[in-house]
């Protein structure tokens, strides 16, 4: 099995109906294929675990490249796997992120999900979570 994370930019004009509907498409998708994963949007940017049979992981990532609703994709780790850190979940998503920094840990700390891959995603949702240098400060 393959297991692949990566970044994109995501298109400025996105909004939550565009994620549902991409949701609703890769879970359909990825339920067919034998896929798992999560995707996190911080705000500006995608990060996405991707994980199953090698063939359909570079087949489903050939199709995500093409996707317009991003940019910028790029593999920021690819790696062979004999077990899923994700298997409950053909997408795992939340807005933010906020409630799963549990499932993260937990599944850091049972050796399924590879520490790094863990502060990778940590990492990647706290900058959405930081704010704009200046926002809320009065001139």
């Amino acid at each position: 099995m393959l297991s692949v994370i990566y970044i994109s930019v995501a298109d400025p004009l996105i909004g939550e109906q565009d994620i549902a509907a991409l949701l609703v498409q890769a879970r359909r998708n990825n339920q067919r294929d034998a896929l798992t994963g999560a995707l996190i949007f911080n705000g500006h940017n995608f990060l996405q675990l991707l994980e199953g049979p090698a063939d359909k992981v570079d087949a489903c990532l050939a199709v995500i490249r093409g996707d317009p609703r991003h940019s910028g994709m790029v593999e920021i780790r690819r790696r062979a796997i004999d077990e899923r850190a994700f298997a409950e979940w053909s997408m795992l998503y939340d807005p933010n992120f906020s409630g799963h920094d549990d499932n993260l840990s937990r599944l850091a700390a049972s050796g399924r999900l590879d520490p790094q891959d863990a502060l990778m995603m940590e990492n990647f949702v706290a900058l959405g979570r930081r704010r704009p240098q200046g926002a809320g400060v009065a001139d």
